[in-house]
């Protein structure tokens, strides 16, 4: 599920500097967002105040991002609390290829989808 080495190490540091529980879904899959694309990896901080353990909207006005960046930024925020956001064409359409994988995985992430629940429609 992880795109690479790189993405589960970075998940793995934010999973445990929160202290995420492994139920907690909803944090997963916001830092499954983080954790993988190149531009947000470092800006987590920002979007996130790990002593408080809640998200910084006004993380967006402290950094510039590209719009494929605050797309996945404003996924994660809804994955985690439901933090309104664009239509799926409006998110969707600003990712390449790779940052949609990163979305779908982290949706999948999300809501405990396995790839046979594609498939078999469970």
């Amino acid at each position: 599920m992880f795109l690479g080495q790189e993405h589960k190490v970075r998940f793995d540091y934010f999973f445990k500097r929160d202290g995420t529980h492994q139920m907690d879904v909803e944090r997963q899959a916001m830092f499954y967002i983080f954790a993988g694309n190149g531009e947000l990896m470092d800006k987590l901080d920002f979007f996130y105040d790990f002593s408080e353990r809640m998200i910084r909207i006004e993380g967006f006005d402290e950094v510039c991002l590209s719009s494929s960046a605050k797309s996945l930024v404003e996924l994660g925020f809804n994955l985690y609390n439901n933090y309104p956001c664009g239509t799926v064409v409006d998110l969707f359409g600003n990712l390449d290829e790779k940052n949609r994988r990163l979305a779908l995985n982290a949706i999948k992430l999300r809501f405990k989808m396995e790839e046979h629940d594609l498939l078999t429609c469970k």
